[in-house]
């Protein structure tokens, strides 16, 4: 990452927690998580104008040709503020995806995306294979006038109130192929339900869905271009957890200078303290594995770079979040408190798309590959 990179990304950040600060208050997130959808559309048309669902699309179609750095650091905002609109699902994973598929129609849809006009999330794990990326149920093939898809996806955040599904499916020789669906298309349910955190979660099956030409985004094939979107979202889930690790630790210290017992306040006991010293560690460690997985070189050295990330951080996550809540007492459990819904955020930044149990395997298999 060059010094101009980091500059444009510390703008972007400063940007992005000034409006966060300033509009973004927790009546914002509590519309968002009592909509049907889980989000305001109309919050996320704001943030649609400031730029951010457009950071890693090209300027051609009303981005910014920005950077993950830059993105990093919109969605270590998104963090801060508990923002429950879908920046990481339209901005951070379709928008990359669609920019590296060279179609007419991908480019239409991103377009609208950065727009702010169309919302559109990717569908592309699939049921009961958990945290495994690869293709076995869902598939496709051509027919006269365009193409069948069968897929039954595991559930995916903000899928409900999507305007368009991107659906992966591969056809008989295995090859990956991208499609752009609509929810209410025939052959197509949604099963919707909420995540921990209260976000829409939508499980989306294609039922022999026949689909028009126009439908299928890619031409020869995305397996490796959404392999890599998948792997670089790890890296956004990192810088949005340590966006929330940070203002968890910062309300438990203010909580603990007002909180007293034994007639002192609970920020004077020196146990307290370390575990908050703990805290502050665990963040900072996260922080370092971040910037170390921006800042690897390409191939397999990046590779092991964002899978260290995520175990460093997904734990961190974890740590902060636990230990936020029990130096807050029984209070810190209550929904009406921030700090259980940080709790919950930072639970789902733990395991999303990979857990550090899971990528702690990766990474052994990475390292034995290597040195064989």
């Amino acid at each position: 990452m060059s010094m101009n990179d980091q500059s444009d990304a510390d703008l972007i950040r400063d940007h992005a927690f000034r409006w966060i600060d300033s509009s973004y208050d927790e009546t914002r997130e509590l519309i968002g998580r009592k909509n049907s959808t889980g989000f305001d559309a109309s919050t996320n048309s704001e943030i649609a104008e400031h730029g951010w669902l457009g950071v890693l699309a090209p300027e051609a179609c009303g981005g910014t040709d920005g950077g993950l750095a830059e993105m990093a650091a919109v969605m270590e905002a998104i963090g801060r503020g508990l923002v429950m609109e879908p920046v990481l699902s339209v901005g951070g994973i379709v928008a990359p995806l669609l920019s590296g598929l060279d179609t007419p129609h991908a480019k239409d849809i991103l377009r609208d995306i950065v727009a702010g006009i169309t919302t559109a999330v990717l569908c592309h794990f699939e049921r009961d294979a958990g945290f495994d990326r690869g293709l076995s149920s869902s598939q496709f093939d051509a027919e006269d006038g365009g193409f069948v898809v069968t897929a039954p996806k595991a559930p995916a955040i903000d899928v409900v109130g999507a305007d368009l599904l991107i659906v992966t499916a591969r056809d008989p020789d295995g090859k990956t192929g991208v499609f752009a669906v609509a929810p209410d298309t025939p052959g197509v349910s949604v099963d919707s339900f909420r995540s921990v955190d209260q976000r829409g979660l939508g499980a989306v099956t294609l039922d022999q869905c026949h689909l028009p030409p126009q439908a299928r985004l890619d031409v020869d094939g995305a397996g490796e271009l959404v392999e890599g979107v998948i792997e670089d979202a790890g890296i956004l889930i990192g810088a949005e957890a340590i966006g929330a690790m940070q203002v968890v630790i910062d309300e438990t210290a203010e909580y603990l200078k007002i909180r007293n017992q034994f007639g002192q306040p609970l920020s004077s006991f020196q146990v307290l303290q370390h575990r908050m010293v703990d805290m502050l560690l665990h963040l900072e460690e996260a922080r370092g594995a971040l910037d170390g997985a921006l800042e690897a070189d390409e191939g397999q050295d990046r590779l092991r770079a964002i899978i260290l990330s995520r175990i460093v951080g997904g734990r961190a996550a974890r740590y902060v979040a636990e230990q936020a809540v029990q130096l807050h007492g029984g209070i810190g459990m209550t929904d009406e408190t921030r700090i259980s819904r940080y709790f919950r955020r930072l639970l789902m930044c733990e395991s999303l798309f990979g857990d550090p149990e899971w990528n702690a395997e990766r990474y052994r298999q990475l390292r034995a590959v290597s040195a064989s």
